[in-house]
C-alpha cells in the first residue's frame, strides 16, 4: 500500500507538473487543430433529435452552469453541485438549467475522453475522489486553477473564451435555445467558474445576437473584456470566504485605483453588482453549498439558491437591449 502511494504521489506530481507547464499549450494546440473532438464528444455535443410529441414551450431564460475547479467531466458533477442546480430549477421553474458543460479546456474535451494522455490518471482521481481520499483531488483542482489562470491571461484568454463560447452555444442548442427567439441566457459560473464566464461573454454576444448575462457565486475573475460584453453580472459572494477576497487583491483591474477597468466601469453604470449573502466560506463545510442543518438560521445552501434565483429574477425584470445592437 505504501509503495502504491508513493508511486501514485510521483505520478501525481509529474501530471501536476505537465499540467502547468502546458496549461496554455492546451489552448494554443486547440486554436491550431491538434485536439479537435474526438467522436465521442462530437455525438455528445450534437443536438438532441426533435421529439416526436408537441415541444415544450420555451423557458423564460436557459442558465448555464460551469462549474468550479473540482470539475473532471460534464457529465459527472459533484453531488453537491447536482444537488444545488436541482434546488435551484425547483426554485426557478421558469429557467431551463444546462448542466453538462465542462469549462476546464477550450476544446471540452473532459478529462475523462480517451484522447488525454492522462485519462487513466483522471480516472484514479475520480475513483479517489468517491472513496473520500484528498490528495489526488487536490491535484484535479490544482489542474483546473491553471486553466483560469490561462482563460484570465491577455495573450491566450480571448482563444480560451472562443472555445468555451462555442461549447455553451453548442449545449444551448442541445437544450432547445433557438437564436431567433428572444431568450435571456444567463450563465452561472461557481468558483473559477466566474471567470470562464466572463472569458467567453465577449463571444457568446456574437454568436447569441445579444449579450447573455452572468451570476457568480464566490467568483473567481479578473476585469476581463467579457464583463464589457456582459448585459449585467451580479457577484454574490460570502463574508468568510477567503478565496473570494484574494481575488480582488490578485487582480489589479478590481482595485478601486484602476478607476477605467472593465470591472469598475461596470461598476458605475450599474451593470456590476457585487452581493454579500452571508458568511458562508468558499467551499466544503460552511461553503456556499453546504447543506448541513446551521444553527441560527437556513442551511447555506438555501440561502445561496435564493440568492441565485433572486439576482435572476431581478435580471430577467431589466429592460432587454434591442437584437444585434
Amino acid at each position: 500500500m505504501t509503495e502504491a502511494f508513493v508511486w501514485l504521489f510521483v505520478v501525481g506530481g509529474l501530471a501536476l507538473t505537465l499540467s502547468l507547464a502546458l496549461a496554455p499549450i492546451e489552448s494554443l494546440g486547440w486554436w491550431a487543430g491538434w485536439l479537435a473532438p474526438g467522436p465521442e464528444e462530437d455525438a455528445a455535443a450534437a443536438p438532441a433529435a426533435a421529439p416526436a410529441t408537441a415541444p415544450a414551450p420555451p423557458p423564460d431564460c436557459f442558465v448555464v452552469f460551469l462549474s468550479g475547479i473540482g470539475a473532471i467531466s460534464g457529465d459527472a458533477l459533484l453531488p453537491h453541485e447536482t444537488a444545488f442546480l436541482d434546488r435551484l430549477q425547483a426554485e426557478l421553474p421558469e429557467a431551463r438549467i444546462v448542466r453538462d458543460v465542462f469549462p476546464y479546456a477550450p476544446s471540452g474535451r473532459e478529462l475523462l475522453t480517451g484522447q488525454r494522455v492522462f485519462t487513466w490518471f483522471w480516472l484514479r482521481v475520480r475513483e479517489w475522489r468517491l472513496n473520500g481520499t484528498r490528495l489526488l483531488p487536490d491535484i484535479l483542482n490544482l489542474r483546473n486553477l491553471f486553466q483560469v489562470l490561462v482563460s484570465a491571461d491577455d495573450r491566450y484568454g480571448p482563444l480560451y473564451g472562443f472555445g468555451i463560447a462555442g461549447i455553451v452555444r453548442e449545449r444551448l442548442a442541445a437544450a432547445g435555445y433557438e437564436p431567433r427567439r428572444p431568450v435571456q441566457v444567463v450563465l452561472l459560473g461557481s468558483s473559477g467558474g466566474g471567470q470562464i464566464s466572463v472569458g467567453a461573454a465577449t463571444y457568446l454576444a456574437d454568436a447569441l445576437g445579444e449579450p447573455p448575462a452572468i451570476v457568480t457565486i464566490g467568483g473567481v475573475m479578473c476585469s476581463d473584456r467579457g464583463i464589457e460584453a456582459a448585459s449585467w453580472l451580479v457577484s454574490l459572494f460570502g463574508s468568510g470566504d477567503r478565496v473570494y477576497a484574494l481575488g480582488r487583491i490578485a487582480f489589479p483591474g478590481r482595485w478601486p485605483v484602476a478607476g477605467s477597468s472593465f470591472w469598475n466601469e461596470a461598476r458605475r453604470d450599474g451593470r456590476l453588482v457585487e452581493r454579500e449573502i452571508g458568511a458562508m466560506s468558499h467551499s466544503g463545510p460552511g461553503g456556499y453549498l453546504d447543506a448541513a442543518p446551521r444553527q441560527g438560521g437556513r442551511p447555506w445552501l438555501d440561502v445561496t439558491v435564493a440568492a441565485v434565483a433572486a439576482a435572476i429574477r431581478d435580471g430577467l425584470a431589466r429592460p432587454r437591449p434591442e437584437r444585434g445592437a
